[in-house]
């Protein structure tokens, strides 16, 4: 993909984590879980983790979809470890997203041609993607979580940031 001259910021690079992108979650996605510790827990991440998106004309990160916004809600809820949130972030080859932000980013899309992506084929297969993206989440949340491991209230607790994860 080509950005000429758009600010681009991709959440997936390594000088990120992915409490960035959960932070960008939960500035912007409405619907949580409620309790208390959740909304304590969103409140640090947006503290200590959300970036500045407002300069940016493109953001690529994971997708905010349903399967990718159980394992944030798990992980923000304490059910899982980081490294198992990042495990699962990774599941079932499910994508990332791109967001264009700007008018600049709009006026950049062309359309170039189009495939037809016949229903009976494809939809099989995200079904197939998914279903095996959820049989391996309960694997991983599972798990034993391991004494190094950082639960959320972990990171709370110890007032970890950006600069220590």
């Amino acid at each position: 993909m080509v950005f000429d001259g758009m600010r681009v910021l991709n959440l997936n690079s390594k000088e990120y984590s992915v409490l960035h992108w959960l932070a960008i979650l939960a500035d912007n996605r409405t619907y949580w879980k409620k309790s208390s510790i959740a909304e304590e827990n969103k409140k640090y991440l947006k503290e200590k983790f959300l970036i500045d998106i407002s300069e940016y004309d493109v953001i690529i990160g994971y997708r905010a979809d349903d399967s990718y916004f159980s394992y944030a809600n798990n992980f923000v809820n304490n059910a899982i470890s980081l490294n198992q949130l990042e495990k699962a972030m990774k599941l079932g080859n499910l994508g990332e997203q791109i967001v264009l932000k700007s008018e600049r980013a709009f006026k950049q899309i062309h359309f170039v041609d189009f495939e037809q992506a016949p229903v009976e084929v494809y939809y099989n297969k995200k079904i197939m993607r998914e279903r095996e993206a959820r049989e391996n989440y309960k694997i991983i949340k599972t798990g034993k979580i391991h004494s190094e491991d950082l639960l959320m209230i972990d990171i709370v607790r110890r007032g970890l940031d950006e600069t220590s994860i």
